[in-house]
C-alpha cells in the first residue's frame, strides 16, 4: 500500500504540468508543439517549472518520506521502513523524471523564447536571470542528493548524457548565480506575469540570487574555502535582510494546487495520517524551553504533545499511533508555503561566516537574529520571552557548529531536504540511527534511481558501480 501512495504522489507531480496549459477543443492542437514560441510565452513555462520544483521538493517524497524523517523531526506511525532506511533504487524515480523533463525542460525552453523576444535588452535580461536562478536551484538539489548528475548535457539532444562531478556542477551554479546578480537591470522589470514567487519584482529577486550564493557557497566551505570565501564575500553585498522579503512559494486553496502535504492528509484526497512529531524533536525542544514546539505540533488525546519515537517497525508503531502528537494543522494547510530561503537562513549563514573569519561582524548578535527571526515567522512575537530563550540558549563560539546546526534544524522544519543538507554539513544536532533500522548509519545521499540504470547504465556507471549506495558522503560533506 506505502508503495501505491508514492506511485500516486509521483504520478501527479509529473501530470502537473498540463494543469497550466489553456487548450480548446479542437483536435488541431494535437498537432501544435506545447513549447513552441508561438503557442507557448515563456511566462506560461516558467509557472509551470516553479509549480513543479517547489510542489515537488515540499511534497511526500522529498520533504516527508525523506527530508523530514533523515533530521528525525517526523516519525512514522505505519508502514515505517522509510524511517528505518529500508528504500530502492525506485524510490526517486518519479523525482529524477520529474526534476529534468518538467522542471529543467521547461527552463530551458522558457529561456530560448525569452530570448527570442522583442523587449528591451534590461527585460529580456532580468528574465533570463531569474529562469537561471531557478535553474541553479534544481541543479543543487539534483547534486545535494544524488552527488554526481548530468549537467552539462542534462538538457539536448544527446539520449545518454554524462554525468558531472559534484565541483563542476557547484562552481557552474556559483558562476550563473555571479553572472545573475551582476547583471539584474534595476532599473527595468522583468515578467509581467506568469512568476508566482515575487510576481517579477527584480528587487527582491537580486536578494533572493545573493542569498542562494550564500547558502551555497557556504555549502562547500570545508572543500573549496577558496571559492567559497569568493562568493560568500560577494553574496554578503545584498541579502534577504527581513521576514517579509523571505522566499515563498504559496500554494493555492483549491485542492489541486493546495500544499502536497495537505492533500496527503486530507480526507478529499490523500486522507493519509504516516506522520506524527518525534519523540527526539518533543524532547528538544522541551529541554530548551522552545515556545515553537506548540507551533510545530498538536495535543494527542491526552492533552499533552506526545513524540513517537522514530524508526520503531511497523508493529511498534501501530500500538502507539493512537496515543502520540500529528504536525500542527497550521504547518500543512492547503496555503502553508514552501520556504525557499528565509531571513532566518541568511543570519545564520551570516553568523557562521562571521564566526570562521570570512566576513566581519558579530556571529553571536547574527545567531540571535536568526533565532528572532524563526521565532517571528512562526507567530512568536513576544520580545522579552524571545530575549529570554536566547539567554538560556546562548550562542556558544567554542562549540559555535552545535549552537548554529542546533537552531538552524529547528528553523528548517517543514522544509525536510535542506534541513538534511545542513545536518549533514555541521554534523548537529547529533543523530542516530535507530535500532530498528536496516543499517547502523543515516543516509547521506539520495539512490540513484532505477530509470538511470536502465536507461543511462553506461554513463551511471563511469560513476558508481553501486546505484543504490546511501552511505558515501557527496563532494562537500567532509566531517
Amino acid at each position: 500500500m506505502k508503495k501505491m501512495k508514492k506511485i500516486k504522489i509521483y504520478s501527479l507531480v509529473l501530470l502537473s504540468v498540463a494543469l497550466f496549459y489553456k487548450c480548446e477543443d479542437n483536435l488541431s492542437d494535437l498537432n501544435v508543439d506545447p513549447n513552441a514560441a508561438v503557442t507557448v510565452a515563456p511566462s506560461t513555462l516558467l509557472t509551470t517549472a516553479q509549480y513543479n520544483f517547489y510542489n515537488s521538493t515540499q511534497g511526500v517524497a522529498i520533504n516527508a518520506d525523506w527530508g523530514q524523517l533523515m533530521v528525525q523531526q517526523w516519525s512514522q506511525t505505519e508502514y515505517t521502513e522509510d524511517s528505518r532506511y529500508n528504500q530502492d533504487i525506485s524510490f526517486f524515480d518519479g523525482t529524477w523524471s520529474a526534476m529534468y523533463a518538467s522542471v529543467l525542460k521547461e527552463l530551458y525552453a522558457a529561456k530560448t523564447l525569452v530570448e527570442e523576444q522583442e523587449l528591451p535588452v534590461g527585460i529580456i535580461t532580468n528574465q533570463k536571470n531569474i529562469i537561471d536562478v531557478m535553474t541553479t536551484q534544481v541543479f543543487a538539489f539534483l547534486a545535494d542528493g544524488f552527488g554526481e548528475v548530468p549537467y552539462t548535457e542534462a538538457i539536448g539532444d544527446n539520449s545518454l548524457p554524462s554525468y558531472d562531478s559534484q565541483e563542476v556542477i557547484y562552481k557552474g551554479i556559483l558562476t550563473t548565480l555571479e553572472n545573475a546578480a551582476t547583471s539584474f537591470s534595476a532599473s527595468s522589470t522583468s515578467f509581467s506575469s506568469g512568476e508566482i514567487i515575487y510576481n517579477g519584482d527584480v528587487a527582491h529577486w537580486t536578494k533572493l540570487t545573493h542569498s542562494l550564493m550564500l547558502r551555497y557557497a557556504m555549502r562547500i566551505v570545508d572543500v573549496d574555502p577558496v571559492t567559497a570565501d569568493k562568493y560568500i564575500k560577494l553574496a554578503a553585498t545584498n541579502l534577504i535582510s527581513s521576514n517579509a522579503e523571505n522566499a515563498l512559494f504559496t500554494f493555492q486553496s483549491s485542492l489541486a494546487r493546495a500544499n502536497p502535504l495537505f492533500k496527503n492528509n486530507s480526507p478529499l484526497d490523500g486522507n493519509r495520517d504516516d506522520y506524527a512529531v518525534s519523540e527526539y524533536l518533543v524532547s528538544t525542544l522541551t529541554s530548551m524551553g522552545d515556545p515553537r514546539l506548540g507551533m510545530f505540533a498538536k495535543a494527542a488525546s491526552s492533552g499533552n504533545i506526545i513524540g513517537m519515537p522514530y524508526g520503531l517497525s511497523d508493529n511498534d508503531a501501530t500500538v502507539l499511533k493512537p496515543t502520540v502528537s500529528r504536525p500542527n494543522d497550521d504547518v500543512r494547510s492547503a496555503t502553508t508555503p514552501h520556504v525557499i530561503i528565509s531571513f532566518a537562513e541568511v543570519q545564520f549563514l551570516l553568523a557562521e561566516a562571521y564566526e570562521r573569519g570570512i566576513l566581519s561582524g558579530n556571529a553571536a548578535n547574527a545567531y540571535a537574529n536568526g533565532v528572532t527571526a524563526s521565532m517571528n515567522y512562526w507567530g512568536i512575537d513576544d520580545v522579552t520571552a524571545i530575549a529570554g530563550y536566547i539567554s538560556n540558549n546562548a550562542y556558544d563560539s567554542a562549540n559555535w557548529k552545535n549552537s548554529i546546526g542546533t537552531q538552524k534544524w529547528v528553523a528548517l522544519y517543514m522544509n525536510g531536504f535542506q534541513a538534511w543538507n545542513e545536518w549533514r554539513r555541521l554534523d548537529y544536532p547529533q543523530l542516530t540511527a535507530p535500532a530498528a533500522a536496516i543499517m547502523n548509519t543515516i543516509p547521506v545521499r539520495m539512490p540513484y534511481p532505477l530509470s538511470e540504470t536502465q536507461s543511462n547504465s553506461s554513463q551511471l556507471e563511469k560513476v558508481t558501480s553501486t546505484p543504490a549506495d546511501m552511505t558515501t558522503k557527496v563532494w562537500w560533506d567532509v566531517n
